[in-house]
C-alpha cells in the first residue's frame, strides 16, 4: 500500500507543479507584454489575486485525490489483513468494498453474494466458502448459491474434484440440473484430465437449458476444441 500513496503523491506533485509553472509562465509573460505597452504593472494586490486561482486548484485537487482514495475501498485496510497484497488492487478494493456492505447488512443476499464472488475473483477461496455458507442459512438450498460453493471448494482444494465437492454438486443438481456453475465445472474438470467425451457431455446439457444468461458460443466453442482433441487422439492411437 505504501508504494501506491508515494506513487499517487509523486504523480498528484508533478501535475500541480506543471500547473504552477504554466501559470507563472503566462504572469511573466503578460508582464513582458505590459512593459513593452508602457502599461501600467501589475500592483501587489492584483498579483496576489492572480495567485488564487492555481492555488485553488492545487487545493481541489488534493481534495477530490484524497477523497477518492479514502472511498474507493479503503485501501488503509490493507495493513489490516483484510485482504491477501499480492492480489490486485482493483480486485482488493472490491473485496473490501464489498466486505463493508455485507458487514453493514449482514442479511442482504445481495450483499453476500458480491462478497463471495469478489473473494473468488480474488483467489481467496476459503473466505468465498464461508461467505456462501451464510448465503446458503439465508436463502435456504439454492441451486446457484450451491454451485458456486462447489466451484470455490474445488479451487481451494487444488482442483480436486473430492467428496467434499462432489457432495456439493449433487445438491445443486438435483434442485436444477441444467445450474450453470456445477455443470460448468463438471465440464471443466473433465476436460482438464482428458476426458474429452464427458466434457461434451456435461457442456451439451448447459445447452440444454433455457437459460440465456452465459455465453452459448463459447460453449459450442469448447464443444469443437474438445471434438478436435478426440480426433487428435485417435490418428494417434492409429499411427
Amino acid at each position: 500500500m505504501n508504494s501506491l500513496v508515494v506513487g499517487i503523491a509523486i504523480t498528484l506533485s508533478a501535475f500541480i507543479a506543471l500547473l504552477w509553472r504554466h501559470h507563472l509562465q503566462c504572469l511573466r509573460h503578460c508582464e513582458d507584454m505590459s512593459s513593452t505597452e508602457h502599461l501600467q504593472v501589475l500592483t501587489p494586490r492584483s498579483s496576489s489575486a492572480d495567485y488564487k486561482i492555481p492555488a485553488a486548484l492545487s487545493i481541489a485537487l488534493i481534495f477530490i485525490c484524497t477523497t477518492l482514495y479514502s472511498h474507493l475501498g479503503r485501501f488503509s485496510e490493507w495493513d489490516r489483513a483484510v485482504v491477501d497484497e499480492s492480489i490486485d488492487y482493483l480486485i482488493a478494493a472490491d473485496i473490501n468494498r464489498n466486505a463493508r456492505r455485507a458487514s453493514e447488512q449482514p442479511t442482504n443476499e445481495i450483499a453476500l453474494l458480491n462478497l463471495a464472488q469478489s473473494y473468488a475473483d480474488g483467489g481467496l477461496y476459503s473466505e468465498s466458502v464461508s461467505t456462501l455458507d451464510e448465503l446458503l442459512q439465508l436463502t435456504g438450498e439454492d441451486a446457484g448459491v450451491l454451485g458456486m460453493k462447489a466451484s470455490a471448494l474445488y479451487y481451494r482444494d487444488g482442483r480436486e474434484m473430492n467428496l467434499a465437492v462432489t457432495l456439493v454438486l449433487k445438491r445443486a443438481l438435483a434442485i436444477d440440473e441444467y445450474e450453470y456453475q456445477s455443470r460448468l465445472l463438471l465440464a471443466t474438470h473433465a476436460y482438464l484430465h482428458g476426458d474429452y467425451e464427458h466434457a461434451i457431455e456435461q457442456w451439451q446439457l448447459l445447452l440444454k437449458s433455457d437459460s440465456q444468461s452465459f455465453n452459448r458460443e463459447s460453449i459450442n466453442n469448447a464443444i469443437l476444441k474438445a471434438e478436435q482433441n478426440i480426433s487428435n487422439r485417435s490418428v494417434t492411437t492409429t499411427e
